[in-house]
């Protein structure tokens, strides 16, 4: 009869941690794409500041780090108007402005920038193209720096949202993790993260990268078989800050084998199949799974010299020389087995059990096997956006502990392993 066990409770939070790496050049680079020609013009020198000015991107911008900032080292080109009395003159200089960045991540995971202006330093002072009245060059300086702090630092802190638009980006992670991943096409291996929390590091600054990691407390499954429905998306938590530098990763899942699955996989390696012991022989027409504690029940039918169904039973357990999930001493329940010994006492002779063993616990071991090879090969470069990818290692897949459910033969997994996300570009 079919009956089942209350299961113990197996409900282990995983860890997830994602180091997430953002090029210094790349943002560098970005900026430089962005900031092109003119950034800055007033043609009109009578609107009460005497000066007509054009600013123009000059040469490169670099980046620096200092400290938790970023500075920038803008060198720009100038053309002025000067409204002297009545005359006006007109020049050209050439100027290099230095701006810092502060970066911040707000509650609502929006990335905070404040740009300000440090200094600027005249690579070229102002030359006139006519004429030999003097000019005042700080006043010159001056005007560019006051205009430059509305333009370009304001260009500045709206390509880093642009570019680095943390909130969209975890949103759209987190509400991913709520829907079914098909790993395994074969095999119909699906997984669900199941996330509850997420939490940040505080952003770590080097002189060729920033860097945070982003760390998700979660309860996954997979799923092997139809498509399961994606869970409800939990609302994006507020942002916490976490302290942990590390980068392993470890996930423990309830890896779930339907008996729907586990039947059909059974049927296409059993059914037709023609068992032999003397001159008698039986076919497999067909294979049922259920449970009776947490003891698996193998139903199988029969026809040819003996017509009917044999019940065997396993336990499954955990096999450590294999890392793998078999069906432990699987065998003719006692009321099969007492009524073969009168009716067909050759049937136990024959290899059918064995051919049942053999197929159960390849079904099992198989599966993990290839959820392993499967993590392995998306784990060595995972595209997860344009410009962005993972690349990580799993170092330890392990099983834990096998259930019999109402819904198929549960198994809980253990994955260790390490991840790391790259931004390698900001276009």
């Amino acid at each position: 009869m079919e009956q089942y066990d209350t299961l113990p409770s197996m409900e282990q939070v995983s860890t997830i941690r994602i180091p997430v790496r953002i090029n210094i050049r790349d943002v560098e680079r970005s900026i430089n794409e962005q900031l092109e020609g003119i950034i800055f013009e007033d043609k009109d020198p009578d609107d009460g500041d005497n000066l007509a000015l054009r600013v123009e991107k000059k040469d490169y911008i670099s980046l620096a780090v200092s400290g938790r900032d970023l500075q920038y080292h803008v060198p720009v080109s100038l053309w002025f108007r000067y409204k002297a009395g009545f005359t006006y003159l007109t020049g050209t200089a050439e100027i290099a402005i230095q701006f810092r960045t502060v970066f911040d991540i707000g509650t609502d995971w929006q990335l905070q920038t404040q740009t300000a202006i440090e200094s600027y330093e005249w690579l070229r002072k102002p030359r006139l193209q006519v004429g030999a009245i003097q000019i005042p060059i700080g006043f010159i300086g001056d005007m560019v720096v006051n205009n430059s702090r509305n333009t370009i630092t304001a260009a500045i802190d709206r390509l880093a949202k642009e570019q680095l638009n943390l909130r969209t980006q975890v949103e759209e992670a987190w509400k991913r993790m709520f829907e079914p991943e098909l790993l395994s096409p074969e095999y119909r291996a699906w997984l669900l993260i199941n996330p509850e929390t997420i939490a940040i590091t505080p952003l770590e600054y080097t002189p060729q990268s920033i860097a945070a990691t982003i760390l998700i407390s979660s309860r996954p499954r997979l799923h092997i078989g139809r498509a399961p429905q994606a869970l409800s998306a939990l609302p994006l938590p507020p942002r916490q800050f976490s302290d942990s530098p590390l980068k392993d990763f470890a996930i423990y899942l309830h890896a779930e084998v339907p008996y729907q699955e586990a039947e059909r996989i059974a049927r296409e390696q059993l059914n037709g199949e023609t068992f032999s012991s003397g001159s008698r022989s039986v076919t497999v027409q067909d294979v049922e799974l259920y449970g009776k504690g947490n003891v698996l029940i193998v139903h199988t039918r029969l026809s040819g010299s003996f017509n009917g169904s044999v019940y065997l039973e396993g336990r499954p357990y955990y096999n450590p020389l294999r890392n793998s999930i078999d069906i432990k001493d699987l065998s003719f329940t006692v009321d099969t087995q007492n009524f073969l010994h009168k009716t067909a006492a050759w049937l136990l002779k024959s290899n059918l059990k064995r051919a049942l063993q053999d197929n159960m616990d390849f079904l099992l071991d198989y599966n993990l096997k290839e959820l392993e090879t499967e993590l392995q090969k998306q784990l060595r470069h995972y595209p997860v956006a344009p410009g962005i990818h993972l690349e990580g290692q799993l170092s330890q897949l392990q099983i834990q502990n096998a259930y019999i459910t109402p819904e198929g033969i549960r198994v809980q997994v253990g994955l260790r392993g390490q991840v790391e996300v790259f931004v390698s570009g900001l276009n």
